[in-house]
């Protein structure tokens, strides 16, 4: 798994595996960026991405359908 080390408060170590996804938050708690691994089939089917669907929802209510509206228009087919 992945991990986050925080190292001087500011500055820190990012260990990333393939597939993982980052979601950076601004100050005020709204989402400034999403970084995702590449989005094929296999990815939008996996549970991480399920898991990440939920964590910008919690964060910023009513981005989860957003978002998903957003990558089914580069998508001819619906895949949730």
């Amino acid at each position: 798994m992945s991990r986050v080390k925080i190292e001087n408060g500011d500055e820190f170590d990012l260990e990333f595996e393939e597939g993982d996804a980052i979601i950076v938050v601004k100050d005020n708690g709204n989402i400034r960026k999403i970084y995702m691994p590449e989005m094929n089939t296999e990815y939008y089917n996996s549970d991480g991405y399920k898991k990440l669907l939920d964590a910008i929802d919690v964060l910023q209510p009513g981005t989860k359908e957003d978002f998903i509206k957003h990558h089914e228009k580069t998508r001819k087919k619906r895949i949730h």
